[in-house]
């Protein structure tokens, strides 16, 4: 609907209007590179995982096609409120509405020009954001640092990562898909409702994960028995296994490196594949010869140290569980070189070729010299 007061306005020329917004140019500028580095400190404030915060002046020729556009009122530079964008990208769709509850937080929103576009009729698909039109708290335009942007405004979109590919992807041919045939415009249709099902089936298999990662938990807590070894069984068994952090501490207390408390999936998935190359595919087979090696894998990685990698770069420090690591080598080259060059094999390319026979004869050595406990 068009606004009275609007209609009752002259239109101001374009070249005018052209002319006023290449003087704002630089403000706006600085207002997006300091209203985007604003929103990040925010969003780790405020421990929000995001994809990236994007942000950009509209260009001369984006303004004059808006301008102009006769299904629009605008009759001066000031009704066009997205002259500054800014677009933070979340990855999941539910995490949407913590963004914006943040902006909210930091900004005053002017809640009649903002738009909720995941809000749409149940057969129309397309670009899921919730578009905020935004400007700096008086606060904050009090102090110097943000004073030039008292009374700017700008658009913040809100997305997640489909939606934003989508957006790039849409951006291309909007202005023209009414122009094309039916049949373009119904397969159209179709790839967008298959991104909004992606967005949906993304945020469910997490839901998925989650209650997955806290059943496994509970059941090595329990110590159920035959629970295979694998990333998520690992992950719980790895923070909470006391031979785990014994284990560890003498390793890093002997070859002078600190233990970390992350556990990235990568590493979990590899000690996994590490050890059912070694045999170990149940949780109690593996507390059981760490038990067991408890003295051997020190004294073991001590000696590959000095004799097998002299020259080796130490590490300051390791993610927690590095013993199973040490435990998977150990039995490795127990095993025979065969063995040792497959175990490297997983973990990539290698510059210590040739040394496989040595740490044959040093696991051999050390598992016959080293008085172990039962486990």
């Amino acid at each position: 609907m068009t606004d009275i007061r609007k209609a009752s306005m002259p239109k101001t020329d374009v070249g005018n209007v052209l002319a006023e917004f290449e003087e704002r140019q630089p403000t706006l500028t600085t207002f997006c590179a300091k209203t985007k580095a604003l929103i990040e400190a925010c969003l780790q404030d405020a421990d929000i995982r995001y994809q990236s915060v994007q942000a950009r002046v509209k260009t001369k020729k984006k303004l004059k096609e808006k301008y102009l556009d006769p299904a629009k009122d605008y009759v001066k530079l000031d009704d066009i409120t997205d002259l500054a964008g800014l677009r933070v990208i979340t990855y999941y769709d539910d995490e949407i509405d913590r963004v914006v509850g943040v902006v909210e937080e930091q900004f005053k929103i002017d809640k009649k020009e903002s738009v909720d576009k995941r809000s749409t009729d149940p057969d129309r698909f397309g670009y899921r954001a919730v578009n905020l039109i935004c400007s700096h708290l008086d606060r904050r335009t009090s102090d110097v640092e943000y004073k030039h942007f008292a009374g700017v405004c700008c658009e913040i979109q809100v997305t997640s990562i489909l939606g934003h590919a989508w957006s790039e992807i849409e951006h291309e041919w909007y202005d023209l898909k009414d122009a094309y045939p039916n049949d373009v415009k119904r397969r159209f249709s179709i790839i967008a409702a298959l991104f909004e099902l992606a967005g949906r089936e993304f945020v469910e298999i997490r839901k998925l994960r989650a209650d997955y990662g806290r059943s496994v938990a509970l059941q090595v807590e329990a110590r159920v028995p035959d629970i295979p070894v694998d990333a998520v069984s690992l992950r719980t068994f790895t923070e909470q296994e006391p031979v785990v952090g014994e284990v560890d501490g003498v390793v890093s207390s002997l070859l002078g490196f600190s233990i970390t408390t992350a556990l990235s999936d990568s590493v979990l998935e590899l000690r996994s594949k590490l050890l059912n190359l070694v045999g170990i595919t149940k949780l109690e087979d593996l507390r059981g010869a760490l038990k067991t090696h408890r003295k051997s894998i020190p004294e073991f990685m001590k000696r590959c140290r000095a004799e097998a990698w002299p020259s080796a770069p130490k590490a300051p420090s390791v993610q927690k569980g590095v013993c199973i690591y040490q435990l998977a080598l150990l039995l490795a080259s127990e095993r025979g070189a065969e063995t040792v060059s497959a175990f490297f094999d997983l973990l990539g390319p290698r510059s210590n070729l040739g040394e496989d026979q040595l740490m044959h004869t040093l696991a051999k050595k050390v598992l016959a010299e080293v008085k172990e406990e039962p486990s």
